[in-house]
């Protein structure tokens, strides 16, 4: 046996069985991805195509992937070939699954990032470009830190043509959008990026400029201050060749050696004591901190006096604007910009209240709301804002007297910083994101702000007309969220029982599988406002942590909130017609406030426990005392 193949034997795969489909599937959600890939490669193509799932898909691949990480460190070609076929299969069925289903999960675009990653190694450029270019066609950008993946990808990909104008051009565009960026530490990722394009293009001024905006920056991640620091080092070859130097703006110097310093400082941690290392990294982001917000630094300053708009306060902080606005106030326009790179529609939903506060209080500015153009139709017939698509590269935000970025979601991380001490909705959290406070936050009406045309009424008059349902209790039910944490794993269970005794209408944005019971109507192939439209004439909504929950709000409708993760109370504490669901009594781990990234603490899976440990009898019964109620309101 040659030493190649006696590596090999340690990264064998797992011995392998037959299996069924739901074991696979238990196998991906608890994240055995180099089994659930082993068992899929197995598989004949007809097993694989009826063992396609998100979940599975998503797994197997990465799997691959991990296992062609093995196979590159023994240098096995072959094996890792035959690996790259088999995820670019699996790719390609994954694909054809969400095509079929008319829903582009987040698990499809990382997938697909994960595979052109490694086409790129291998050398298969066109292939990986082209799974990059359908991604987008297909809708990365509603997932920002994705889309800022892909570029980087596609940029990667046209530096090793050689094309190194197409790679910079890719990066500007998301650079001159700080909109479109979600997570601030992706924000140096490409200054590094434009930095070495720049220095192979053999601009050296641009390169250091770069490499100074990304050391300045404030960002959390140390490994990439660490990157920085090196790179501008290594290029001055001297700490005293930078600090002597008159090409090198103050500012700069002073941040690179407060970097120096840090960096000097021993590894305590190697020695229990690492409390040093982390107070010495806090100074060092609280004087980075400073310098950003409450400085106004000469890099920006220098960049803003070009006609270039690239970099432009990437901070999307609206404190800084104030900072220089007297700068360019003749140039800016008074109409106050919001912008939004993603959804959901409950999010979108719970910004309005807020939204029609804040044009009370400048009716006679224009609020333009710059959101994906597939979110228009969820502001149809309301005129506090004017919609803008934020695709279009003719409007900037620097022309604006205010610019609020809920990119960077103030509700988010307020929430994440406080869990699972959050005592404020949503609603609440948009409103002083957008700089309410005080009596103008206390007097805002919290109900979300949606109406329906007279179209939309009669269309839905009609759908209850042709399915005789004006003498019959109507449910609506809304089946999934946009992600499986905040599922409920019995709703199938749940639809069966309640349509013992009254008409469900089934509310998803893909193609419903199951549920096929006599008084079950699925609403699945409806745009969302007919979907809205038929959603208004039931009885009572049952949903989810998710949009239909808002919008049963809005129409004081009576609904049923199933919660789990995230804190019911909170959630729907301005909707007095909403009952929340959960399970607080038996888990004490409620509310975590998890999400999606982050697994149940009790099962150690993407799934939560606490969602899965709501009775169906409970909700079974709230339904009785919500119809009950209405009844005796109305007699």
């Amino acid at each position: 046996m040659n030493p190649s193949e006696h590596t090999l034997l340690k990264i064998k795969e797992p011995a392998r069985t037959s299996i069924s489909f739901e074991e696979l599937k238990y196998m991906a959600y608890t994240g055995q991805h180099e089994l659930v890939a082993s068992m899929l490669r197995e598989m004949s193509p007809l097993e694989r195509e009826r063992s396609s799932d998100k979940e599975v898909l998503h797994q197997a691949i990465w799997g691959s992937i991990e296992r062609i990480r093995k196979l590159r460190s023994v240098q096995n070609h072959n094996a890792i070939n035959l690996e790259i076929d088999f995820i670019k299969i699996v790719i390609d069925q994954f694909l054809d699954f969400c095509k079929k289903n008319r829903n582009y999960p987040r698990e499809l675009f990382q997938s697909a990032i994960y595979v052109a990653e490694e086409l790129i190694n291998v050398g298969e450029l066109d292939e990986a470009l082209s799974y990059l270019e359908l991604i987008f066609k297909l809708g990365v950008q509603k997932f920002p830190q994705l889309r800022v993946e892909a570029v980087n990808k596609i940029a990667l990909v046209f530096s090793k043509r050689g094309n190194l104008e197409q790679s910079i051009e890719r990066l500007e565009r998301i650079a001159k959008h700080p909109y479109f960026i979600l997570d601030k530490n992706q924000v140096p990722q490409i200054f590094f990026s434009l930095s070495q394009y720049s220095i192979q293009k053999g601009d050296t001024e641009n390169y250091k400029f770069l490499l100074f905006l990304g050391l300045n920056y404030f960002y959390k991640d140390e490994n990439i201050r660490r990157k920085f620091f090196i790179q501008i080092h290594s290029t001055f070859k001297k700490s005293w060749r930078l600090i002597t130097s008159r090409n090198v703006l103050l500012i700069n110097k002073l941040i690179f050696l407060l970097h120096w310093f840090y960096f000097k400082i021993p590894n305590f941690r190697r020695i229990k004591i690492g409390l040093i290392n982390k107070i010495a990294f806090k100074a060092l982001l609280g004087f980075v901190y400073i310098f950003n917000y409450y400085l106004p630094t000469e890099n920006l300053r220098l960049y803003q006096k070009s006609n270039t708009q690239l970099f432009p306060r990437l901070l999307g902080d609206n404190t800084v604007q104030k900072k220089n606005q007297s700068e360019n106030s003749n140039k800016k326009s008074k109409n106050i910009l919001i912008t939004r790179a993603m959804g959901g529609v409950g999010d979108l939903l719970m910004m309005t209240p807020g939204i029609r506060e804040m044009k009370k209080n400048y009716p006679r500015r224009e609020i333009h709301l710059a959101i994906p153009k597939r979110y228009f139709s969820i502001f149809s017939n309301n005129t506090d804002v004017k919609l803008v698509d934020i695709e279009d590269d003719s409007f900037s935000h620097l022309d604006y007297s205010k610019w609020y970025n809920f990119t960077d979601c103030p509700a988010a991380r307020l929430e994440s910083r406080k869990a699972p001490k959050v005592k404020k909705n949503r609603t609440e959290l948009f409103a002083i994101g957008l700089g309410l406070k005080g009596l103008r936050l206390l007097r805002m009406d919290h109900k979300p702000v949606y109406s329906l045309s007279y179209d939309e009424k009669e269309f839905a008059n009609d759908f209850w007309d042709k399915m005789k349902l004006n003498d019959k209790k109507v449910i609506g039910i809304q089946l999934h969220t946009d992600e499986s944490y905040r599922d409920y794993p019995l709703m199938e269970n749940l639809v069966e029982k309640i349509s013992r005794d009254y008409v469900v209408l089934l509310f998803d944005n893909s193609r419903i599988d199951g549920f096929n019971f006599e008084n079950a109507i699925k609403i699945d192939s409806f745009a969302i406002r007919e979907a809205f439209a038929l959603a208004s004439k039931c009885n009572l909504i049952i949903a989810p942590d998710s949009a239909f929950i808002h919008f049963a709000a809005a129409f004081d409708l009576p609904s049923i909130g199933i919660f789990g993760p995230i804190d019911g109370k909170v959630r729907t504490q301005h909707y007095p017609n909403c009952t929340y669901i959960d399970v607080r009594e038996q888990l004490g781990c409620l509310p975590c406030w998890r999400n999606e990234d982050i697994p149940c603490k009790l099962t150690g899976m993407r799934h939560s426990a606490c969602m899965e440990s709501i009775s169906v009898q409970k909700i079974i019964n709230e339904i009785e005392v919500k119809l009950n109620r209405v009844n005796n309101e109305r007699n």
